[in-house]
């Protein structure tokens, strides 16, 4: 009997292994070579994951280093302490004190900024 696997029971179970971007070729590679059981112990998920490949891939979250998550936790705390995200932008743009980072890791920033903003923006 195949199970109806939810986007919350993906993002739990993308929750419960600790998985980030950086995990997305390896999990694909065990899906191909049917070598994920440690991770995929279901079939369901298997197949989901299979057919919804490019939808996991952006469900997980992007790892950031220590610089990246100082300025991701002030972006943040402004933004909780102001009542808007435009706060905490502004504070990233303004502030001349905030780590130097590559484009990359930049973007990545704003990334998981969005990801937590959506996941806490009201109704």
């Amino acid at each position: 009997m195949e199970e109806n696997i939810t986007i919350e029971f993906v993002k739990e179970w993308i929750d419960k292994h600790n998985l980030t971007k950086d995990s997305f070729d390896r999990i694909m590679n065990d899906l191909i070579y049917n070598s994920g059981h440690n991770y995929i112990d279901n079939p369901s998920l298997r197949y989901w994951l299979i057919d919804n490949t490019y939808k996991f891939r952006d469900m997980l979250p992007v790892e950031l280093n220590s610089d990246q998550q100082v300025v991701l936790e002030m972006l943040k705390e402004e933004t909780i302490d102001r009542g808007n995200p435009y706060a905490g932008i502004y504070w990233l743009l303004e502030d001349d004190e905030y780590p130097n980072m590559s484009n990359k890791e930049f973007y990545q920033v704003l990334a998981a900024f969005a990801e937590w903003g959506l996941s806490h923006a009201e109704e």
